[in-house]
């Protein structure tokens, strides 16, 4: 197959893609500017006018990710009708985005340095994260929960999510139904008001 040559402003965007493709599959071991720009099909010295180095290129890559997925999670809840649809639509979305980028999520979560944290104490860094966060905190509130039993239920509805994504982006893993909709069917939220 003849190589397309680069347009001014694509070869950025196709060595976050191609970075984060060989990341998640080939592991951070070897990752390197000069083997990205043999897999693009680009002198050993191209990726250097983008990025000066292997972290700045990570540090692109966990951006771009994250806004995108930002952008996804924000859409979700545009138009939901109360708290507990925002938190409903936005575990959907959380999951249809890792269905849609599967890599993406062997990225964020294994390659990109990514920290969440779950102490009150710290505003986590991630904001993904945090609007998943402020959401199901809103949602809570709404319902009445006691303000200590918020954490425990936010981690209850993260480890949900986070934990189909985690599964259907498993190359071993087999199923051959609408993983959103083990969300949907799944008693912490099909009964939210039972929390």
């Amino acid at each position: 197959m003849e190589k397309k040559p680069y347009h001014h402003g694509d070869l950025r965007n196709k060595l976050i893609e191609r970075g984060i493709e060989m990341l998640s599959e080939e592991g951070a071991q070897d990752f390197s500017l000069r083997k990205l720009a043999a897999k693009c099909g680009v002198s050993h010295t191209a990726p250097y006018s983008h990025f000066e180095s292997v972290d700045k290129l990570r540090q692109a890559m966990g951006e771009h990710v994250a806004h995108q997925f930002m952008e996804k999670l924000r859409g979700s809840v545009q138009h939901a009708e109360d708290s507990t649809a925002a938190v409903t639509s936005l575990g959907k979305a959380y999951i249809s985005f890792f269905s849609e980028n599967p890599l993406y999520f062997q990225f964020l979560f294994y390659h990109s340095g990514l920290s969440i944290d779950f102490d009150e104490k710290t505003q986590s860094d991630y904001q993904p994260f945090t609007f998943f966060k402020e959401t199901a905190y809103r949602m809570f509130d709404a319902l009445g929960l006691p303000k200590e039993d918020y954490l425990n239920n936010l981690i209850a509805l993260w480890s949900m999510v986070h934990g189909i994504a985690s599964l259907l982006t498993n190359k071993g893993v087999r199923y051959s139904g609408d993983w959103s909709e083990v969300l949907s069917n799944n008693t912490i939220f099909a009964r939210r008001k039972e929390f």
